[in-house]
């Protein structure tokens, strides 16, 4: 599949593994069209204040984003935005057993995600990346479809950096690698590796 466009969560943008300075490197070497949520950015910030990230970590996630040339997205409509978002946390639940409170900038991220049309969304969270969520996917655009038919046809990729890395060549991705290397988890909590923003 050739890739038209690619999305960063928090989670990529600050987890501190070399691959995905790689990954940056070869969006920006190959000209791949990038995007970053307003969620994202405002996480990123909060984040910063909190004082759960020190400002060396901030700085290198603005730095990754920047180097990709990355546009912020939104979803204009806030009414349907929620209501897209209230269905994604629905199918969190369910799916996944995580509570409300964790997951509802996640489902923000994806409804923007989905609504811009973006191909590929580069994660290191597993309520992203994991199979479980295509099932999340298909349910966002189910309840969206007949308000945004671009959301019917929309295909996203949700993978984090090594898959990204064994899977893409030249402005392509290996769809076979990509759901080859797809694996099930499911987890209701959001710590992971210890930091809380994983």
């Amino acid at each position: 599949m050739k890739v038209r466009s690619v999305s960063f969560d928090t989670s990529f943008l600050l987890h501190n593994k070399p691959s995905i300075d790689t990954v940056t490197k070869l969006l920006e070497r190959d000209n791949i069209p990038c995007f970053i949520t307003t969620t994202v950015v405002s996480e990123l910030e909060q984040l910063k204040i909190w004082g759960r990230i020190t400002k060396f970590e901030y700085k290198h996630a603005i730095k990754r984003w920047k180097n990709t040339h990355a546009k912020v997205i939104d979803f204009k409509n806030r009414l349907l935005s929620d209501a897209f978002g209230k269905a994604c946390i629905r199918s969190m639940e369910k799916h996944h057993g995580v509570s409300k409170e964790n997951i509802a900038n996640d489902c923000s991220i994806l409804v923007s995600t989905l609504k811009n049309g973006v191909d590929l969304f580069l994660s290191e969270d597993f309520h992203f990346t994991s199979e479980i969520t295509k099932e999340v996917i298909k349910e966002v655009k189910s309840a969206a479809c007949t308000e945004y038919h671009q959301m019917c046809d929309s295909i996203l990729y949700s993978i984090n950096a090594e898959t990204f890395l064994d899977a893409y060549n030249n402005g392509n991705i290996d769809l076979d690698i990509v759901k080859s290397k797809i694996i099930s988890i499911r987890k209701s909590g959001k710590r992971l590796n210890d930091r809380k923003y994983y």
